[in-house]
């Protein structure tokens, strides 16, 4: 992926991050069975679903429901046992689904783990439990296989809002904002990187941000072209026009000649106004 210079054009984007939480009251209402399947969506291409009855938790990301089956909630990762705010994330699933009637999507190209367990996502009424657990900071994501990474984007968001306020296992990262300059260090993490927009290349694939003058070593956050109409109706605008302003670029860090955030939300970019 190729960093370089580039031109201008004004960009007026200024979408704050702001996280709706959810009303876990409302998630907690125990539907009737016939009321479960009155709420069945349409079914999702490579799933399938039925309701069932949870009958234990076993952590804040698999369930055991009758039959003994064991499910483990797909795009998610609370504490394991031993670990901070494990028995937070496994009481908050208690008071959710334990006891109540779940909707099981299960995976149809991975439909087990490595541990025999139930591959799903799973849903109590209209509401996802795994986007529950990532919106008050009870699990991060984890993408594994095709089903995973249908809900790659959605899920991250969500994820980002928990981040951006320090729920949860959020609170527990000491650092959680770094200067572009200290961003190599933080390769693999979630993470708000600060600084001033050097240049904007415009490539054939990606639109490149770079915060340095050498795209070998400097952070980068890059916008794929493929998601730039959808950006767009996200309330983001000239991409060029972000040269020389302060941002806040929220995301994974990843290695790709130097540091570098993918941008696959308006939310992940935000402006931010000089101090001097």
């Amino acid at each position: 992926m190729e960093k370089k210079r580039s031109t201008s054009n004004r960009l007026l984007t200024g979408m704050v991050i702001g996280m709706a939480l959810g009303v876990v009251g409302g998630i907690m209402l125990d539907p009737s069975p016939g009321e479960i399947w009155e709420r069945f969506l349409a079914r999702t291409s490579g799933a399938e679903e039925e309701a069932r009855s949870v009958k234990k938790v076993i952590d804040g990301d698999t369930i055991e429901i009758d039959g003994g089956e064991r499910v483990r909630y797909i795009g998610v990762d609370s504490p394991e046992l031993g670990e901070p705010l494990y028995e937070e994330a496994r009481d908050f699933q208690k008071k959710v689904v334990l006891g109540s009637y779940v909707r099981i999507e299960a995976c149809k190209e991975e439909p087990r783990d490595g541990y025999g367990r139930t591959l799903a996502f799973v849903h109590k009424g209209n509401v996802d439990v795994g986007e529950q657990l990532l919106r008050y900071g009870y699990a991060r994501t984890l993408f594994i296989g095709r089903c995973g990474r249908a809900v790659a984007r959605r899920y991250r968001k969500i994820e980002v809002g928990a981040f951006l306020v320090g729920l949860g296992v959020w609170s527990l990262q000491d650092t959680r904002q770094v200067d572009h300059s200290d961003a190599g260090r933080y390769i693999g993490c979630l993470m708000s990187v600060t600084g001033e927009v050097v240049n904007v290349h415009a490539g054939p694939k990606a639109f490149h941000l770079n915060f340095g003058k050498d795209h070998r070593t400097d952070f980068t956050a890059v916008i794929f072209r493929k998601d730039l109409a959808r950006l767009v109706e996200e309330g983001l605008h000239a991409v060029t026009g972000y040269e020389g302003r302060l941002v806040k670029v929220t995301g994974i860090l990843k290695e790709y000649d130097g540091p570098e955030i993918i941008v696959e939300s308006v939310d992940q970019l935000v402006l931010t106004p000089r101090t001097d």
